[in-house]
């Protein structure tokens, strides 16, 4: 069977169209959780691009000969005002339902994701740094889902207006943002408890971001697998200084660095950082699973509604 995906996320849209023999991906970057973080809803020019988007997508699917096609938002979605009436209004333009995800089943999706890539450990705590959100699960791996699920919107886009000056975190500001996540993650922090025998692993993409930088600058190339890379607090603690120091240009010149994530580099670096100092744990596993490997194991095992 040949399946499309079509998520609808805080910094960007992505296709996945799925079948045993292929994989196709498509993004595109709208950043929309920066836009619902200053507006409070989605603006015109957001609604307009993102149902052209979703429009493209949705044709790319159809001329694939997809038999199956699911559509799902997430956290701008949750948090803009309008954001049921703009699901509502780009599920009729392409023809496809758009399901925002609730944050618990958000978190359980990509937690569940994420523990098959690490089946030896007796547990896993995931910590999931999306555009929109930072999501907590935790629980036994041999369960159906997380025993402790937390999703707050702490995400990079979402954070980004308020937080970073043309790329920059003022120490100031940094500081006052890793107090209000200390602060927010304490509720959760008590449920979860200490990290004993579970496994800490960071999910997201600027997540895998810092994993390739920090291993490339380590070792002087780029890592053939970012996945099972480990990411210490040591190691975000030097970035903090680094970024501090360098312009935009010199981050582009890094080993491993795209463009399209240096802007937000130092904001992911301080709440990865304050969110394993809030677990108590120095070291963390980095996984390339993530929400959309949950979303598609789901649909290709879910029978079709008649």
């Amino acid at each position: 069977m040949r399946a499309a995906l079509i998520e609808m996320g805080s910094t960007g849209f992505r296709l996945t169209i799925y079948s045993e023999q292929e994989t196709e991906r498509r993004s595109q970057h709208l950043h929309l959780g920066s836009s619902v973080s200053t507006s409070g809803s989605f603006t015109e020019q957001d609604i307009s691009t993102a149902t052209r988007v979703a429009a493209e997508f949705m044709t790319a699917a159809r001329m694939h000969n997809c038999q199956r096609i699911v559509a799902v938002a997430t956290e701008s979605f949750r948090l803009a005002a309008n954001g049921e009436a703009v699901a509502a209004h780009i599920s009729r333009e392409i023809g496809c339902p758009v399901r925002i995800l609730s944050p618990t089943e958000e978190v359980a999706l990509t937690w569940r994701a994420v523990v098959n890539d690490f089946p030896d450990r007796p547990g896993v705590i995931m910590v999931d740094l999306s555009g929109g959100s930072l999501g907590l699960g935790s629980g036994p791996s041999n369960a159906k889902g997380p025993r402790h699920n937390f999703s707050y919107p702490l995400g990079i886009s979402v954070l980004a207006p308020r937080t970073l000056d043309d790329g920059y975190l003022e120490t100031s500001i940094r500081t006052r943002l890793e107090h209000h996540i200390a602060e927010t993650l304490k509720p959760a922090m008590t449920s979860i408890g200490p990290a004993l025998e579970e496994q800490i692993v960071l999910t997201g993409g600027m997540a895998r971001a810092l994993a390739q930088l920090i291993h490339t600058t380590r070792r002087g190339e780029v890592p053939d697998n970012i996945n099972g890379l480990s990411i210490d607090c040591s190691d975000l603690g030097h970035l903090v200084k680094k970024l501090s120091e360098l312009s935009l240009p010199a981050r582009l010149a890094l080993p491993g660095m795209k463009q399209r994530r240096s802007l937000h580099l130092p904001l992911a670096v301080a709440v990865l950082r304050q969110t394993m100092r809030s677990l108590g744990v120095h070291e963390a596993s980095v996984s390339t699973m993530g929400l959309r490997d949950g979303l598609l194991a789901r649909l290709m095992t879910q029978p079709r509604a008649a």
